[in-house]
């Protein structure tokens, strides 16, 4: 017990003396505008608007009715219907967003055979989205929209319906592919 004075009184001494600098500070700061874009269902139900977990992406199967044959130009309808969520916050400021789509990349089956995006077209539940078709480039406008100065936020939420034109005999197999949705301030 004679040493916990010692130590006491040490321990005190390095928490009252002045810490060193430190090598790196980062601080981040709340900007404004802020925005917010969240392109399938992830945590939506449960969490509200705080977007999936990290690497979680939403997948749209196609599967042919009885009776429609490949190529026949009878379109297929994919399911789940995927939500889309651009939300944003301007306060005094006069935000303006981009937001675009890169199906550059194509779906490819098991084989190393491709499947063009522009394949795929969608339709939106209320038109806040314009419908669409890929164009298989890296670049392909989607909306374009603006935050007026205010102390609310605004967005546009819509549901997205993809089909596949079905217009087309490609070989046989599993396609997969991704496209990436990315919004930017103008």
């Amino acid at each position: 017990m004679r040493h916990l004075p010692a130590l006491f009184v040490a321990l005190i001494a390095a928490i009252l003396s002045p810490r060193a600098a430190n090598a790196v500070e980062i601080r981040i700061n709340r900007t404004n505008p802020f925005v917010y874009i969240q392109i399938g269902h992830g945590d939506l139900r449960r969490r509200g608007l705080f977007g999936p977990p990290s690497g979680q992406v939403d997948e749209v199967s196609f599967t042919f009715p009885a009776g429609v044959q490949p190529g026949d130009g009878t379109p297929v309808l994919g399911t789940p219907t995927i939500p889309i969520a651009l939300l944003g916050l301007s306060v005094g400021n006069q935000a303006n967003y981009r937001v675009t789509v890169n199906s550059s990349a194509g779906l490819t089956n098991e084989f190393g055979d491709m499947l063009p995006f522009a394949e795929i077209s969608w339709t939106t539940t209320d038109g806040d989205i314009p419908s669409g078709t890929f164009d298989d480039s890296a670049n392909q406008f989607l909306l374009e929209y603006n935050f007026a100065p205010t102390n609310r936020g605004r967005g546009v939420i819509d549901y997205l319906t993809f089909s596949y034109a079905n217009d087309t005999i490609y070989p046989a197999g599993t396609y997969t592919g991704r496209v990436i949705y990315t919004i930017t301030e103008l």
